[in-house]
């Protein structure tokens, strides 16, 4: 299956209100979503469509949960179940970072005609320490981060432009790694940031639908109840997400988390969405536990 065809049949669409320092349309201030980052770079097409005709060239369609660089259990996962070019593999974001193959996980992905992704948080990480070590005269790259410097041109490039997230309109249903805003916000307001890194919500009434995303170190100092912001979609699209590995598995309604926390010595999951497996699993065990530090 070509790549250039593959390319072809996709249909693009750039949502302009995603630029990295801009106000959304309805959010005034800063104060219901982190800003962006310095060295932030935008994909070329944030939000990518996946149109019917490109979908229907796979006989399966799979979303695959986060790696981590655990590149042995991916391809295991992928031949133990059978995962060849006739399932299109979706991947959820965090391909790089505290594994120990992160290099082999981008070069596989990137030249697997049958694989797509977004961007996750610690892919992120991984694009603004390379922006920091070419534009920060004293800037070194850490033990862990060293491999970075393996990259080719041509791989950061792939990775930059990972869309935040992946729209499959003739199934009502979108991929990306973290999540987004419930309360009916339109997705093109969830900031990158917001995207690639919300877990938990707290009830604010001041926030536009009424929702408030927290980070997992502010928790004890917050009195509302907090929530998993799956939890509280309600669509209409249904969201497949990596991201909250702590949750592991989480099946709702109208959202489907997948990190099952391989890196962390757990298990690699996949979930079909198409074809005769749909609504089965495919899992793979960790074989080792590859980090031992927190979030």
């Amino acid at each position: 299956m070509m790549r250039s065809l593959k390319v072809a049949i996709i249909s693009f669409v750039l949502l302009a209100c995603m630029t990295t320092g801009g106000v959304s349309k309805i959010f005034g201030d800063q104060a219901c979503q982190p800003i962006t980052p310095e060295g932030h770079l935008q994909p070329d097409v944030p939000h990518l469509t996946l149109t019917e005709e490109f979908l229907n060239m796979f006989n399966e369609i799979i979303i695959i949960g986060d790696q981590h660089g655990c590149f042995d259990e991916e391809q295991l996962l992928i031949k133990r179940h059978q995962l060849n070019d006739t399932v299109l593999k979706i991947f959820t974001g965090d391909l790089t970072s505290k594994g120990n193959k992160n290099i082999e996980v981008v070069r596989f992905i990137k030249n697997c005609t049958s694989c797509v992704g977004v961007r996750g948080n610690n892919d992120e990480k991984t694009l603004l320490r390379i922006w920091m070590k070419q534009h920060k005269k004293d800037y070194e790259y850490a033990k862990e981060d060293k491999w970075m410097a393996n990259l080719t041109e041509e791989d950061v490039a792939w990775l930059r432009n990972l869309p935040y997230s992946l729209y499959l309109p003739s199934m009502n249903a979108r991929v990306c790694h973290g999540g987004f805003l419930p309360g009916g916000i339109p997705i093109e307001d969830n900031r990158p940031y917001t995207i690639m890194n919300i877990r938990t919500v707290i009830a604010d009434p001041k926030c536009p639908g009424g929702w408030r995303p927290t980070r997992e170190e502010f928790l004890d100092s917050v009195h509302a109840p907090t929530f998993p912001w799956a939890s509280q979609w309600r669509g209409p699209e249904h969201i497949y997400f990596g991201h909250d590995h702590k949750r592991q598995l989480q099946l709702y309604p109208f959202a489907t988390g997948v990190d099952t926390a391989c890196v962390r010595g757990h298990y690699m999951t996949g979930l079909f969405i198409k074809g005769p497996r749909k609504g089965t699993f495919a899992t793979q065990p960790a074989l080792k536990r590859y980090y031992h530090g927190k979030v």
